[in-house]
């Protein structure tokens, strides 16, 4: 029982790491551009939704869907004002307006929030459901289930729809989809909007496991790994990189934690773990799980 706890408990952070990581995914695939500032969206969606929330008294569903209707917006926005103006610019300065603006934007969330540690009260804050004798946190399946719903959906999205097929053709070729008459800025536009969405969701779910607060943004970081495991260009794999990770942790906080070797402290080594999982694999598949080797023919 105590395992079955710590793998739920994990595939509820992996959850939230699988929506970050996708949200990676969204924008690389569509403009080639990996967003250093995926932690801090996601950490603005959890400030708004705790504004909405907490301060303004809205019920938690409606403040939940206007933070990520927000969040797409800010992200709709970030690509309007920063990436149009970048178009043909190489692609490491690209990348550096994404670290620019991850210290942007926590330097304006401290300014309006302050550098407190807020709560958001959930329907879900506090409660528990019992499952053939089982006990689980309700925000832990909550978190699961509705994570579930929305990653089948950007699957769909990505491998059905016309505009998930227009995004990866704007980033495989956007000269190419021009020509064939895809509105490329419009496509990248998107792209951002989604990503931004998906990291708000991702910030209020980890409120709900913890607290709202700046530093929440440095889960982009191993969500970036969860993105880099699974492999950059694949909605799939960050799904699946995301939930290794967050089972990993799980069970490296709960069994290696505290470990001592011959008079050696192991200490906490949970994002270590995570962090050393992707490393292997990375030796082993260099592209990640489901990352595809580009052949170019001449």
């Amino acid at each position: 029982m105590k395992l079955l706890e710590i793998l739920l408990n994990g595939l509820s952070m992996g959850a939230i790491y699988a929506l970050l990581a996708v949200g990676f995914v969204l924008v690389f695939k569509s403009t080639g551009i990996l967003n250093f500032a995926q932690g801090e969206l996601a950490m603005i969606g959890a400030f708004l939704c705790f504004s909405f929330v907490m301060t303004y008294g809205m019920p938690y569903l409606g403040g939940f869907v206007l933070s990520l209707f927000l969040g797409a917006l800010i992200g709709a926005l970030i690509e309007v004002v920063f990436f149009t103006r970048m178009v043909g610019k190489p692609l490491f300065a690209s990348i550096m307006v994404t670290v620019g603006l991850a210290g942007v934007i926590s330097s304006i969330a401290g300014f309006i929030w302050g550098h407190d540690v807020y709560s958001i009260a959930s329907p879900f804050t506090n409660k528990h459901l019992g499952i053939a004798g089982f006990t689980i946190s309700s925000g832990v399946a909550y978190t699961i289930l509705t994570s579930i719903v929305l990653l089948i959906a950007l699957l769909i999205f990505f491998n059905r729809s016309l505009h998930g097929v227009a995004m990866r053709a704007a980033a495989e070729d956007p000269d190419t989809a021009g020509l064939m008459g895809i509105n490329v800025n419009q496509t990248q536009m998107i792209a951002w909007a989604m990503g931004s969405s998906v990291a708000a969701v991702a910030g209020i779910f980890l409120a709900e496991q913890s607290f709202v607060r700046i530093s929440m943004s440095h889960y982009g970081i191993q969500a970036m790994a969860a993105a880099i495991l699974g492999g950059m260009d694949s909605v799939k794999g960050a799904i699946i990189g995301g939930a290794m990770l967050g089972i990993v942790e799980g069970l490296a906080a709960n069994y290696l934690s505290g470990l001592a070797f011959q008079g050696f402290h192991f200490g906490d080594v949970k994002e270590v773990a995570a962090f050393a999982i992707m490393i292997i694999i990375l030796m082993i598949r260099p592209r990640g799980i489901f990352g595809k080797e580009k052949v170019e023919r001449v």
